[in-house]
């Protein structure tokens, strides 16, 4: 068996909080292999886009760092790498199509001039020649009338376009890793099946493994070959998309998959309202109290629960799960 593309190890990321650090993702290891789509779920304020900003040494300090564990890329631990290895890294190697193009381009410079700086960056080519690779990667990621697009500023473009010009500059290079976060945040049904008929092409192109981080399950059974729940900062489940969505194991993923209402009910079976999961993610400087982080707003929870925080257990073929109550049913 092949090493992985990407490993990570006991990562821990710590944040600053007026005099006290707390570590607002802890414990957590996943590996990533070649081609693979791997599914990051779980609500706003779990840690997902800050571990993907890990991934790249982007975690913004002050106040945050990587407090400890491995990021290995290839081999190479990216933590405490100089920011010139990093740079050779970024956009070339791992890119990342971040959660709102509208902030993350550059609104005073031409999309083709954002496209073509990557390829100037990292491949050396002349002014001609990256904007030659500029106009092809939006001909490649379905923009029309790429040769006039890419004099327009972000302002001019749709929500739609400009999402498919952030795509474009992190595929300039045609990186081993795609890190995409919430890539098809407020855009239409319509829209976000283009974007990932699109992701899936552009895979079977270049071969890139990707980073999926949504909130949305149904994204992650369409898309994904394997999926990671992360809750309060840690992975409290993974396994095959399948298993996932089958079967899923901790009370946190039972509750994210009925919250989506099924196109096989009918509107009588409806419930009304859709369920919801009570109570609210921990606020950061809850995190690390004794027990079960989930344990307030489970159904399930029983006084272990509220005193010992369940460590992470294998429970089949690549399957794992972080809950006492698995651990009652197995016995």
């Amino acid at each position: 068996m092949s090493a992985p593309l990407l490993s990570v190890r006991d990562l821990e990321i710590s944040f600053r909080l007026g005099t006290e650090e707390t570590a607002v993702v802890r414990d957590l290891s996943f590996d990533l292999g070649e081609g693979e789509t791997l599914g990051i779920v779980g609500e706003s304020g779990c840690g997902k886009s800050i571990t993907a900003l890990s991934l790249l040494g982007l975690v913004p300090n002050p106040p945050g760092r990587v407090s400890a564990g491995q990021i290995l890329f290839q081999g190479q631990d990216l933590v405490g790498a100089s920011e010139e290895q990093l740079n050779r890294i970024r956009g070339n190697e791992i890119s990342m199509v971040f959660q709102e193009p509208m902030t993350s381009l550059n609104p005073v410079y031409t999309v083709g001039e954002q496209i073509a700086e990557t390829a100037r960056v990292h491949f050396g080519s002349s002014r001609a020649e990256a904007w030659d690779r500029a106009i092809e990667m939006l001909k490649l990621v379905g923009i029309p009338s790429p040769e006039q697009r890419a004099h327009n500023f972000p302002h001019q473009l749709s929500g739609g376009m400009r999402q498919r010009v952030m795509i474009a500059i992190a595929l300039v290079c045609e990186p081993k890793i795609l890190i995409a976060d919430e890539p098809t945040t407020a855009l239409d049904v319509t829209v976000q099946a283009q974007i990932f008929d699109l992701f899936r092409e552009l895979q079977d192109k270049i071969g890139a493994a990707i980073i999926l981080i949504t909130h949305d399950i149904g994204v992650v059974a369409q898309m994904t070959n394997r999926v990671m729940v992360m809750y309060a900062g840690r992975k409290i489940e993974e396994g095959p998309v399948a298993g996932f969505i089958r079967d899923p194991r901790h009370p946190y993923t039972r509750g994210l998959i009925s919250c989506i209402p099924r196109l096989s009910m009918s509107p009588s079976d409806m419930p009304d309202p859709l369920f919801e999961i009570p109570g609210v993610v921990p606020a950061p400087r809850e995190l690390g109290a004794p027990g079960c982080a989930f344990a307030p707003r489970c159904p399930h929870a029983m006084q272990r629960c509220r005193v010992q925080d369940p460590a992470l257990s294998r429970i089949g073929e690549g399957r794992a799960v972080a809950c006492w109550l698995e651990e009652e049913v197995a016995a």
